[in-house]
């Protein structure tokens, strides 16, 4: 989650946001964005596509992050640790991302 939140929140500083701005372009609350930032808060992935269109980028970019790992394990283990919690709708959309993603 901490990855993630920093992802979201280098992206909505490279666009010039701040989190009250990025509140009104998606009525995602800006306390909440700035707990999913620090990654203190689990997001759902309807939370995450408001979040995505209010930035003006792909739900996918949002787990861009694999550069900032040092080995295939760490992002092995970030991944895993995402899913750890999923229930099967965001497994399921996850699944088909990957597919997407690798093909």
């Amino acid at each position: 989650m901490v990855q993630l939140g920093k992802r979201i929140q280098k992206i909505r500083e490279s666009r010039g946001l701040t989190q009250e701005q990025l509140e009104e372009k998606t009525d995602v609350n800006a306390k909440y964005i700035s707990a999913v930032e620090r990654g203190q808060q689990n997001v759902t992935v309807k939370t995450l596509e408001k979040i995505a269109n209010g930035l003006g980028v792909e739900l996918y970019q949002f787990f861009l992050f694999a550069e900032e790992f040092e080995s295939d394990r760490a992002v092995k283990k970030a991944i895993n640790s995402l899913l750890h919690e999923a229930d099967t709708k965001t497994l399921t959309l996850c699944a088909a991302f990957l597919r997407k993603a690798v093909s």
